[in-house]
C-alpha cells in the first residue's frame, strides 16, 4: 500500500478518536504503540513503520493547525447548567401535528421556569419537556401520532462566551469525551453560544463531571 493511502486512513482514525488526539498532541501517547494498536483496527496491509510514519507526520501538522488550545481556552470561561427529571415525546411530521405545537405555549409555564426544547428532523418531530407537564401535553396529540415517550432525562447546558461555530471541534471534543465515560447523547443541540446535551438522568451527574474537568484544564 502506497504511504499517501496508508496517511489517509491513518489520519482518519485519529480524527475520529478525539481523546487519543489530544493525548498525541500533549505527548501523552506513545507512537510506536499507538501504530500497534491502529493496525489491526483499521486493517492495514502494511508496515510498523509506515504506520509510526504517518502518525508522526499527523502530530507534526496537529501541532500547526489544531484548535485545541483554543477549544479549552472557550471551554474554560463556559457556565455550566443542570435540569432534571425531564421527558421527551417523540412525534409524527406532518401538518395536523405541527398545528398543535402552538398550543405548548400556552401550557409552558418559561416564567415559572419550565422546559421546552423542540427538535425537528425530516421524518419527526421531538418535544422536551418537564416530566409533570408530560402527561398535559401528550393529551394534545392522538395516540397514532406519538411515535415513543422515554422519561427519567437530564440535560447539560454549556454557556459559552462567544458564537460557538466560530471555534472548530467543540462539539467533536465533548461528544468523544463523554463517548470515553460510556455516557451516550441522547440529543443534542447548538444555537449561538449554547450547547445543549440531553443524556439519561443517571447520566447526567457524570457528565456534568466529565465536562466541567474540561473547563478547568489548562490550555497551553
Amino acid at each position: 500500500m502506497k504511504q499517501r493511502n496508508i496517511n489517509k486512513e491513518a489520519w482518519r482514525y485519529l480524527d475520529n478518536h478525539i481523546t487519543i488526539k489530544k493525548n498525541l498532541a500533549d505527548g501523552l501517547i506513545n507512537v510506536r504503540a499507538l501504530a500497534k494498536k491502529i493496525i489491526p483496527e483499521i486493517h492495514l496491509d502494511c508496515s510498523l513503520n509506515a504506520i509510526i510514519s504517518a502518525i508522526r507526520r499527523y502530530n507534526s501538522d496537529l501541532k500547526e493547525k489544531e484548535h485545541l488550545p483554543q477549544i479549552y481556552a472557550l471551554l474554560k470561561k463556559a457556565k455550566l447548567l443542570l435540569r432534571t427529571r425531564l421527558a421527551s415525546l417523540l412525534l409524527k411530521k406532518n401538518e395536523k401535528v405541527r398545528s398543535k405545537l402552538a398550543n405548548l405555549y400556552r401550557i409552558i409555564d418559561f416564567e415559572g421556569g419550565d422546559t421546552l426544547r423542540i427538535f425537528e428532523v425530516n421524518k419527526y418531530i421531538k418535544i422536551i419537556v418537564d416530566e409533570k407537564t408530560l402527561p398535559e401535553i401528550m393529551s394534545m396529540f392522538n395516540k397514532n401520532e406519538i411515535v415513543d415517550i422515554e422519561e427519567n432525562l437530564g440535560e447539560l447546558t454549556i454557556i459559552y462566551n462567544v458564537k460557538l461555530t466560530k471555534t472548530p471541534g467543540v462539539f467533536a471534543l465533548l461528544s468523544n469525551e463523554l463517548a470515553a465515560n460510556n455516557i451516550s447523547i441522547i440529543d443534542s443541540t447548538i444555537c449561538h453560544s449554547e450547547h445543549l446535551i440531553i443524556v439519561k438522568e443517571n447520566d447526567l451527574q457524570k457528565g456534568f463531571s466529565v465536562v466541567s474537568t474540561l473547563t478547568t484544564r489548562p490550555n497551553n
